[in-house]
């Protein structure tokens, strides 16, 4: 779906600047498709509001949600989403908000523009064309014969440019009125949506830690336990050179134990981080991997420790998901510490990698764009596969853009 926050309306409605291209445009057509629906919804919104004046709050809320959806006539995108809370009584004044009196008013002022016009287009129209057609039916070469056939693509041509002129000035103020809000809800939707993703990742961490400690920390525990058991139980024997063999095990074990809870932390917060920045993670970690990594880094804009993690933790997740699925024989990571921060991760695999709800990289992209940032995954069937996250990256003592 096409973001309706990165579309530039002026150019969408830019016309051909051959008049004749105007006959071929979609855009002209659209533009008739448009004023003509703008007639049939504006008379109905001003009938609506005189029949029932104190329903005028929800006739401007149902208006608005129209004129949201009839932009796709112009081939603009959608201004959604729509407004999920609607009036709770018919006189709720809380239907005058986010821009729809307006656009209320505005849609019954083109409703009435678009009628005069409108019905003197559609009368030379049909008069010319009748015209034309009934000298080109004699199939006589003539002047009148052309100059019919002039006139009808002429009036053709005026009609359709008016019709462009007519729903460009419309659909331009309706989205002037209406994209803020549509804006708004859209980022409180994802605001939304980035918290239960959120809240998903944080319990999949947690099993993740409580596993990690089941399988690693506890067990050689439970060996240090027998072990020292077992020591106690030689040396209640006598037998110290077995007492020794005890207490050496147990050492082994708590050794095991020290190196299992230090995997588990790093798998928290990576202690290289912090003390070495983001780019010797990245180098550590790819030294971690089965396969020939290569890594480039440019810049010198070490990022913050929020962006840090986050772009820490999408590589991390790119190499898991390769080593699982992808079948792989070299990786690829590009860093450029600047403003914003880009991270690139390609692998050389299968390809076929998605994105699925809940799992691995469906909650780190989440978790990227709760500090602002944003990322794309490219993976055809076949390969490669290529991981893109752009982050904020503001010096130092300015502020970071979420937006």
């Amino acid at each position: 779906m096409t973001d309706p926050s990165q579309v530039d309306v002026r150019v969408i409605l830019t016309p051909p600047r051959n008049p004749l291209r105007m006959l071929i445009s979609p855009l002209g057509w659209r533009a008739v498709l448009y004023c003509a629906t703008a007639i049939a919804v504006g008379l109905s919104a001003l009938l609506a509001a005189i029949v029932g004046f104190f329903m005028l709050p929800l006739v401007a809320w149902a208006t608005a949600n129209v004129e949201r959806a009839r932009v796709v006539l112009l081939g603009l995108p959608r201004l959604t989403p729509l407004p999920r809370s609607g009036v709770r009584h018919p006189w709720d004044t809380q239907g005058f908000g986010e821009g729809n009196l307006a656009v209320w008013g505005l849609t019954v002022l083109f409703g009435l523009l678009d009628l005069v016009p409108g019905l003197a287009l559609s009368a030379l129209v049909l008069g010319t064309g009748q015209w034309a057609w009934f000298r080109i039916s004699t199939r006589s070469l003539t002047m009148d014969t052309v100059w019919a056939v002039v006139m009808f693509l002429v009036v053709l041509i005026i009609g359709l440019y008016i019709g462009w002129a007519l729903a460009a000035a419309q659909a331009t103020l309706v989205d002037q009125q209406l994209r803020p809000y549509s804006e708004l809800s859209r980022k409180v939707d994802e605001l939304r949506e980035s918290r239960r993703e959120l809240v998903d990742v944080f319990a999949q961490e947690r099993r993740r830690i409580e596993r990690d400690l089941h399988d690693g920390a506890q067990q050689h525990l439970v060996l240090l336990s027998l072990h020292l058991g077992e020591a106690e139980y030689a040396l209640d024997q006598g037998k110290t050179a077995e007492a020794k063999q005890a207490l050496a095990a147990a050492q082994a074990s708590v050794e095991a134990a020290m190196t299992a809870l230090r995997e588990t932390v790093r798998g928290i917060h990576p202690q290289i981080l912090s003390d070495r920045g983001l780019a010797a993670a990245v180098h550590e970690l790819a030294s971690r991997q089965p396969v020939a990594v290569d890594v480039v880094v440019s810049g010198d804009a070490e990022p913050g420790e929020a962006v840090s993690l986050a772009a820490y933790y999408l590589v991390s997740e790119a190499f898991t998901n390769a080593n699982k699925h992808s079948r792989a024989t070299r990786y690829r990571v590009e860093l450029q510490l600047s403003d914003p921060l880009e991270l690139e991760v390609f692998d050389d695999g299968v390809g076929g990698a998605r994105i699925v709800p809940g799992h691995g990289l469906s909650g780190l992209m989440e978790r990227a764009q709760a500090v602002g940032g944003q990322c794309w995954l490219t993976s055809p069937i076949g390969g490669p596969t290529h991981l893109r996250a752009v982050f904020p990256n503001p010096a130092p003592g300015l502020p970071t853009d979420l937006r």
